[in-house]
């Protein structure tokens, strides 16, 4: 019986693994992620970054990317542009990926100098699909990130500086077509 439940469990990964991709060539997405973030003693931050992409393979989609964020001290937008590899699917439904991004962004304070910087990050994140081309975004963290400025650069692997890793991830809505 154990050896029975052995195999039954080996084709089952194996079928999991070898489940098609949820893309095709030549698929275009828009996407958008919303994001709030709160800490005791630390302003509210709200955050929307809408997206487009087209898919040069099945597995490979390129596009731009913009970013809104706002907190009671500052007004922050860019534009960039991201890379995302499709690395496993679990069949129809549920698609992670990586994704390289490069971004400008510009922070508009309160008080003070407007600030100029650039972004490039790598993380990672996941779609499920609720229909065959509406599904639920997630990026799950920045596990790579680097900041410059005209003033300082910053870099960080991992979840740096968060306190709660559960907290870092955007969701939003992804639409094929």
């Amino acid at each position: 019986m154990k050896k029975l439940l052995a195999v039954l469990a080996l084709v089952s990964l194996s079928v999991c693994t070898q489940a098609q991709n949820a893309f095709k060539k030549s698929d275009k997405i828009i996407e958008g992620t919303v994001s709030y973030s709160k800490s005791k003693g630390v302003d509210a931050t709200y955050g929307f970054n809408p997206s487009v992409g087209y898919f040069v393979t099945d597995k490979i989609a390129v596009g731009v990317v913009a970013n809104f964020s706002e907190n009671a001290s500052s007004k922050n937008s860019g534009f960039g542009a991201f890379g995302r590899y499709y690395f496993l699917s679990l069949g129809k439904n549920l698609s992670t990926f990586a994704q390289l991004g490069l971004a400008t962004n510009s922070a508009t304070p309160a008080v003070g100098d407007k600030v100029n910087s650039t972004n490039v990050n790598f993380g990672l994140g996941l779609n499920y699909f609720v229909t065959s081309k509406l599904a639920l975004t997630t990026n799950v963290a920045n596990l790579i990130n680097y900041t410059t400025s005209k003033s300082n650069s910053n870099f960080s692997i991992g979840f740096n500086g968060v306190t709660n890793p559960i907290s870092t991830p955007t969701f939003g809505l992804l639409y094929r077509f």
